[in-house]
């Protein structure tokens, strides 16, 4: 696991509020139990982080009313936010993000099986795809 500024997963949760530590810890050993082989975890002061390379593939972060998974797949890949609405319709979401304040507020399976569901490769190859197709536009 890599770090920015020295902080550690354990830091990390210790500086949230106390009534996030434990939905946020909860979360994130979700998305590490569904994290396919390849990525690389990092943790920074805002944010936990898988990444491929310095792309994040999945982030978690507190923000000021609740948490928020960031699901950079759902975000470059709208079928994937459709697919998780469908099973679980009164999830808060965004564009690419998960927004809860309790870790039971989470469909761990349809969740689990978003995350398990995109290599590095192709997560990394889907990137190159939309920034050149943004390029082009520009």
């Amino acid at each position: 696991m890599s770090t920015t500024n020295g902080m550690t997963f354990n830091d990390f949760i210790a500086a949230l509020p106390a009534e996030r530590q434990q939905p946020a810890a909860e979360a994130w050993q979700l998305v590490r139990q569904a994290m396919p082989a390849g990525y690389t975890e990092h943790v920074g002061p805002k944010y936990l982080e898988f990444r491929v390379g310095k792309d994040m593939y999945i982030g978690l972060a507190n923000q000021k009313g609740h948490l928020s998974l960031h699901v950079v797949p759902m975000y470059l890949m709208p079928a994937l936010q459709e697919q998780l609405a469908a099973a679980a319709p009164k999830l808060k979401m965004g564009k690419g993000c998960v927004n809860f304040k309790k870790s039971e507020e989470l469909p761990t399976e349809a969740l689990s099986g978003l995350i398990a569901a995109t290599l590095p490769a192709d997560y990394a190859a889907k990137l190159q795809e939309v920034r050149g197709a943004s390029r082009k536009k520009g």
